[in-house]
């Protein structure tokens, strides 16, 4: 006849960890009970003397449980309170660069746009010594030339306006035109450039359109 299969005991470690481990458990749950019994105490009343009273009918266990228990709530609590401050101090930090950010935000800008300055301040000194028209001529359009070139730098472009369709988001028609030569609804004078910063309009092209009779 064939044995049964045995089942052998567990070994004296084993039984030896759990009996540890549920003697931790229970006594975990005594001193969580203990601190609840002892906050129901401490809260029935509502004068501190009342309290007081109340408190000193706790057990020493009850006592010992509760104030583990408060130690754990001012610790949480300091914890709370530093995290809060770090993030006031962050916001803060975050709000003032922001701040400086904005305020700094035309340097590049106005790096770029000082040799212009110092270009058209020598042509205007030229000029006053000398008599020379056609060298004040090249001399400013050297210098409007540079200007141009440093607001493109910075992606600020001339809208393209005389002899293209009109267009309401770019243009702003301030009069009409009756030109044989040009095509209906197109741009037949610009009056005043417009410009744009990367893909909006910083200002409209005043322009004249073109309406055929």
């Amino acid at each position: 006849m064939a044995k049964k299969h045995e089942i052998e005991p567990e070994g004296p470690q084993t039984e030896s960890h759990a009996a540890e481990q549920a003697l931790g458990d229970q006594q975990a749950a005594q001193t969580a009970e203990k601190a609840r019994h002892g906050e129901e105490i401490a809260q029935a009343q509502d004068t501190p003397a009342s309290k007081a009273a109340r408190l000193r009918e706790l057990s020493d266990d009850e006592l010992l449980a509760l104030a583990e228990e408060a130690a754990r709530a001012d610790h949480w609590l300091a914890v709370a309170r530093r995290a809060q401050a770090d993030l006031e101090n962050t916001i803060k930090r975050l709000r003032r660069d922001q701040e400086e950010a904005v305020r700094y935000a035309c340097a590049p800008l106005a790096r770029d746009l000082l040799p212009v300055l110092d270009n058209l301040t020598r042509a205007l000194g030229a000029a006053q010594s000398a008599k020379d028209f056609d060298g004040l001529y090249k001399g400013l359009e050297l210098v409007a030339r540079l200007f141009a070139d440093a607001l493109a730098r910075h992606e600020i472009r001339p809208i393209e306006a005389a002899g293209r369709p009109f267009d309401p988001a770019t243009h702003d028609a301030v009069m009409t035109a009756s030109n044989p030569d040009l095509d209906d609804n197109v741009v037949a004078q610009e009056f005043e450039r417009g410009w744009t910063l990367h893909d909006r309009v910083l200002r409209a092209a005043k322009v004249s359109v073109n309406k055929k009779a």
